[in-house]
């Protein structure tokens, strides 16, 4: 069940997570970066606040996995949840960061 419901959670609720924590603390949006500068982002690299936003929802769920660790009922749904959340969220969260920093559309 943990494994099912952090896959679910990564895939349909990281993004609206994202979302709203970037709406209520009113994270700057990122300029679009030229072709070919996935290595650099030169003397203007998107904001602090930025990174936290897509960080900080994927923390929330690993504190509240690492929480649960000490009762054994809980641990056997939470870390099977994390393990499946993490790789989903940091899936989700390449693709849409390199939509939104790199995507120019013509």
């Amino acid at each position: 069940m943990g494994v099912i419901a952090g896959l679910l959670l990564g895939f349909f609720c990281y993004l609206p997570a994202v979302m709203l924590w970037q709406h209520f603390f009113e994270v700057p949006r990122p300029r679009v970066y030229p072709h070919g500068s996935f290595t650099s982002f030169g003397s203007d690299p998107p904001p602090a606040g930025y990174w936290v936003s897509w960080a900080g929802p994927a923390v929330v769920v690993v504190a509240c996995g690492l929480v649960m660790v000490p009762w054994r009922p809980a641990r056997q749904f939470a870390v099977p949840l994390v393990g499946a959340f993490l790789p989903i969220a940091a899936l989700v969260a390449w693709i849409l960061m390199s939509m939104e920093l790199f995507f120019t559309p013509d």
